[in-house]
């Protein structure tokens, strides 16, 4: 009875320290992405572009909403005059005018993602980078994106100063 009772002390003894030991190697960290990709130069000058391209793609969408506008003005002044046959004609043209205008924002809008993904897919890239590489270097198994709504414990270490620090930024 005795060499069984020792025995089952050894066992749970033996157990809490692999279970112990494995514990305490997992080591988080955590980062603020979107913070850490808005602070860098080159995310500042993607955002400077994109604001350019996309006041270049409202000049093309206001000229076809002002042509659009004047045509209409002129069919309100003259609709009284036409017979019902061209006033017909003249309603199909200007609803042909306004589905263009909402096809070329919808056009505008998809041109406008795909320039913001082609922009900012090497900066992300680059941010995450340097993060997997401080994450290898300082030996943490885990890094978590605290942009995202999650729950940070006092033992997760802030990783954005080094982070900041790997990519130059001040």
């Amino acid at each position: 009875m005795r060499k069984k009772f020792t025995f089952v002390i050894l066992l749970l003894c033996i157990t809490a320290f692999f279970s112990s030991t494995s514990f305490a190697q997992a080591k988080i960290a955590y980062v603020n992405m979107q913070q850490l990709v808005v602070s860098m130069p080159e995310a500042r000058k993607a955002y400077d572009s994109l604001q350019q391209y996309q006041q270049e793609l409202l000049k093309d969408g206001q000229a076809l909403v002002a042509a659009y506008q004047a045509r209409a003005s002129e069919f309100d002044s003259t609709q009284e005059k036409l017979s019902p046959a061209i006033r017909e004609v003249k309603m199909k043209e200007l609803e042909l005018a306004k589905n263009n205008i909402e096809e070329y924002r919808q056009k505008m809008e998809q041109q406008l993602s795909d320039r913001e993904q082609k922009l900012t897919a090497p900066i992300l890239a680059r941010a995450k980078k340097a993060i997997a590489d401080l994450a290898a270097e300082k030996g943490y198994v885990c890094v978590l994106d605290n942009s995202k709504d999650i729950v940070v414990t006092a033992t997760c270490e802030d990783l954005m100063p080094a982070a900041k620090q790997k990519l130059g930024i001040k």
